[in-house]
């Protein structure tokens, strides 16, 4: 007898490997995606720009990297001492603009120098509902001010469609050997109410199955959503806000990822890496200075080399690093 209802995905392994440059941009549902894919030693950068969840904003991202045009002064906003962008999460905001700035800046510049090479951009769409302030200019994020100096409105599929066809044809000039797979964030939006988020999940499943449908060469889409709504359809698959997914929910769907995108060789160097970041995360009990956590950190380092030599496309050299500072106090 069966307990749930699986959703069928179509295998297309070998599509993720450890040699792929990736971006994984969107909403916090990406963070928990990227953050697995570190931890498996994939090149992964995450959310240049903190959250995001709609595709507005990740298109308007996108584009300000492949523009190579760094923040300024001027396009940071002040509410009672702290310094915020309308282009970037709340992660970003400090009390002092020049340390905002930079902070915003580095991120910036780092992901703009890896676009170029990107070859697997993973966009994560969490809400088809944006904010608009009253010159008309999208915001990432609305920073707590006050609903007035917004205008919200939903998305319709003809604009995200539009947006992105435009976005893609770029991005297809600049980075021509970038794949896109979207997913649909399967976190909740309750603030909507249950109607209206939806009615926004069923506006950003028909966007993407256009887009994916006018370009398959270039745009695949990973079933998140239905993973969770379907296979996962259970409340003990949610944290207590009963919108986020739990981590064994997120180990699940990353489980799924594996399956579909993964060929056995990455599966292999996958399962490695995530057993030494297992290890990496030991802390011992009787300090650092142990002799048994000594030869602990000996064979760790021993691992970090002899995967590095089976697989050039691991680099451990920061890991190492740490590790013998830890043992060298």
């Amino acid at each position: 007898m069966k307990w749930s209802t699986i959703v069928n995905i179509a295998e297309h392994k070998g599509f993720l490997t450890h040699s792929d440059k990736m971006l994984l941009i969107g909403s916090c549902f990406t963070e928990n995606i990227g953050q697995l894919l570190q931890q498996s030693k994939f090149d992964v950068d995450i959310n240049p720009f903190g959250t995001l969840y709609n595709p507005e904003s990740i298109a308007m991202g996108l584009r300000r990297l492949m523009e190579q045009r760094p923040f300024t002064l001027d396009e940071l906003n002040n509410d009672g001492g702290l310094w915020y962008s309308y282009h970037h999460h709340g992660a970003f905001s400090s009390y002092n603009s020049e340390e905002t700035l930079a902070h915003i800046n580095r991120r910036y510049e780092y992901a703009a120098n890896q676009l170029p090479q990107c070859q697997k951009l993973i966009v994560t769409f969490g809400t088809a509902y944006v904010y608009r302030l009253e010159n008309g200019k999208t915001v990432a994020n609305c920073h707590k001010q006050p609903a007035s100096h917004f205008k919200r409105n939903r998305l319709s599929v003809a604009e995200i469609v539009s947006e992105w066809e435009a976005l893609i044809a770029q991005l297809t000039q600049y980075a021509p050997q970038c794949d896109i797979l979207f997913t649909v964030s399967p976190i909740r939006h309750l603030s909507d109410g249950a109607h209206n988020n939806q009615l926004s999940k069923s506006t950003l499943l028909l966007a993407v199955e256009q887009l994916c449908h006018t370009q398959p060469d270039k745009c695949q889409y990973f079933p998140s959503y239905e993973i969770v709504m379907d296979e996962l359809r259970d409340y003990r698959f949610y944290a207590e806000d009963m919108a986020h997914p739990t981590p064994q929910a997120v180990s699940y769907i990353y489980q799924r990822l594996q399956d579909t995108y993964f060929d056995n060789d990455t599966t292999n160097i996958a399962t490695e890496c995530s057993k030494i970041y297992r290890s990496l995360s030991h802390r011992p009990l009787k300090g650092t200075n142990d002799e048994k956590y000594k030869d602990f950190v000996a064979r760790l380092i021993a691992q970090t080399l002899e995967i590095e030599k089976k697989h050039n496309c691991i680099n451990y050299e920061a890991e190492r690093t740490q590790l013998k500072q830890l043992i060298s106090q």
